[in-house]
C-alpha cells in the first residue's frame, strides 16, 4: 500500500512541474514573438517617417525651382482650392438619409 502511495505522489509531482515548465516557456515564446512584432512596428514606423521627409523635401523643392509667377499662381490655386473644398456638401446619400 505504501509503494503505491509513494508511486502516485512521485507520480502527481512529476506531473505538476511538468506541466509549469510548459507554461514558462510558452510565456517565453509570447515575450519573443511580441519583442520582434515591436521591432517590426518600430522599423515600419521608422520608413514612414523618412518616406514623409522625403516627401516634403521633394515638394520643397518642385517649389523652390519655380518662378515668381509660377509661385504666385501655385498659391492663388491652392487657396482657391482649400475655399471651395472647405464648402462641400456631404455626399447626397448621407444627406437624404440624416
Amino acid at each position: 500500500m505504501k509503494k503505491v502511495f509513494f508511486r502516485s505522489i512521485i507520480l502527481i509531482f512529476i506531473s505538476v512541474l511538468g506541466m509549469s515548465a510548459n507554461a514558462q516557456s510558452a510565456k517565453r515564446v509570447e515575450k519573443t514573438v511580441e519583442r520582434r512584432q515591436e521591432q517590426l512596428d518600430k522599423q515600419k514606423e521608422s520608413k514612414k517617417k523618412e518616406a514623409k521627409e522625403e516627401m516634403e523635401s521633394r515638394k520643397q523643392r518642385h517649389h523652390d525651382i519655380q518662378t515668381k509667377k509660377v509661385q504666385k499662381r501655385m498659391k492663388q490655386s491652392r487657396k482657391k482650392a482649400k475655399k471651395h473644398n472647405e464648402n462641400k456638401r456631404e455626399f447626397f446619400i448621407k444627406r437624404w438619409f440624416s
